[in-house]
């Protein structure tokens, strides 16, 4: 068996396991929804709300997990190891600091953002903080574990915390009358799982002995533009449900359905990403590690023939059959079946969503953030749009109103989708 051979064979068994892990964690956390939905279309709208916020708050772990999962794969010496795992600890220490700095910051506003979200109190707000703060130790753990391709750790990881946190939930909202802020908490405990088993996959990186020489300098000039990258990516995956939650009046909360015509929908969208992301997942270190040996690599066109044989083959069925992934998902509750409509809007929306994200974590492993600026401009755009259409949409009927939110955002995945193609394209066939 060739080399070649050799390598294509362990691509595809990683991202078979990765994908197995995310799906079933995944499933697992798709459940969450379930027992949250049973709390009344109010709630789970809040519960929805307080999720897109963390994502919002968890955009710099995207950053962090590629960072580290780049640096991990390029470093080819024993000292060069142990400049990561320095930095690792230091990053892990100085997150924490932020997180206490932050909550000064934000309690003089949290009557506001309470009021805002139409919450029923102040405590998911701290919780989803908490959550957020772990996400971000989580996500270095992860780009550990994910530059020395130990996927093993990874995809235990999301299992544990997919389940942990589904149990957390149903004892938490149904054992003991929990709401938003009792699903929320189930979350933080699933999250937990998830870190310690990440810590223990990275072990071998974290427990090197210190290095000399870590600056923050260079290492945030990485770091910023990662956060910027993805920070648009999590903009576009989740600020839709909580641009409607602000748009809707408190009184006509009942007329829009918000929780039964939309955010299903968007649960679904969500939910196709996790078959093709952890692909992406698998080429990044890969790449990574070619670019700093010198050596060829094939992994970006098997990522992307997977990527759209999978997301292709989801968006086709969304499309053909759209009530059936809300069977699937909200069995017991059959009026979330009536944002079937929806479903292959976002569907067709998450396709281009994934394509991009694979372009752009084939830049990110190279270091090109040349692309950076033109994802800003993006979510401006597709920002912008929406705030222009507020007042039109609030005298639309809700149906048309949703179409036309999801339409803005597949315009704006596809064209990120393009400009990230095109910035792959200019870069030589072989590393440099």
């Amino acid at each position: 068996m060739s080399d070649s051979t050799k390598t294509n064979k362990s691509f595809l068994q990683q991202s078979a396991w990765m994908i197995l892990a995310t799906v079933g964690g995944g499933a697992a956390m798709m459940l969450v929804h379930t027992v949250v939905g049973k709390t009344g279309d109010r709630a789970y709208a809040q519960f929805k709300a307080l999720l897109g916020t963390f994502y919002l708050i968890g955009a710099a772990g995207g950053a962090l997990a590629t960072l580290f999962a780049q640096q991990t794969a390029a470093a080819v010496t024993p000292e060069q190891e142990r400049q990561v795992g320095t930095a690792a600890r230091r990053v892990a220490l100085a997150i924490f600091v932020a997180g206490i700095l932050l909550s000064l910051l934000l309690l003089p506003n949290v009557g506001r953002l309470t009021a805002l979200w139409k919450l029923d109190n102040s405590a998911a707000l701290w919780v989803t903080g908490l959550l957020g703060l772990l996400s971000l130790w989580g996500s270095l753990g992860r780009g550990l574990a994910q530059g020395c391709q130990n996927f093993f750790a990874l995809g235990i990881a999301g299992i544990f915390d997919g389940f942990g946190r589904l149990a957390a939930v149903a004892v938490i909202v149904i054992g003991f009358g929990g709401l938003a802020a009792g699903a929320m908490t189930g979350a933080v405990i699933g999250a937990t799982l998830g870190v310690l088993i990440v810590v223990w996959g990275s072990w071998s990186m974290l427990s090197r002995s210190p290095a000399e020489g870590f600056r923050w300098g260079p290492w945030m000039r990485r770091f910023l533009p990662l956060t910027i990258g993805f920070g648009v990516l999590q903009f576009l995956l989740n600020f839709d449900n909580l641009y409607w939650l602000s748009l809707i009046p408190a009184g006509a909360q009942d007329h829009w359905l918000l929780g039964r015509h939309y955010s299903p929908a968007q649960t679904i969208g969500f939910g196709l990403t996790q078959f093709t992301l952890p692909l992406a997942a698998v080429m990044l270190p890969r790449i990574a590690r070619s670019a700093a040996t010198g050596e060829s690599s094939d992994s970006l066109r098997l990522t992307l023939i997977a990527t759209l044989a999978l997301g292709g083959t989801a968006a086709v069925t969304c499309t053909l059959f759209p009530k059936l992934p809300l069977q699937i998902m909200f069995f017991s509750k059959k009026e979330n079946w009536e944002a079937a409509p929806l479903v292959p809007w976002f569907a067709w929306a998450m396709l281009s969503y994934t394509l991009a994200n694979l372009f752009l974590n084939n830049l990110f492993a190279r270091e090109r953030f040349g692309v950076v600026p033109w994802m800003a401009l993006v979510a401006a755009g597709y920002a912008g749009t929406l705030w222009l259409l507020r007042e039109h949409l609030l005298g639309m009927q809700p149906l048309a109103a949703y179409k036309t939110v999801v339409g803005t955002l597949a315009l704006a995945n596809l064209i990120l989708f393009g400009i990230a193609a095109w910035f792959s394209c200019r870069m030589p066939l072989k590393p440099t």
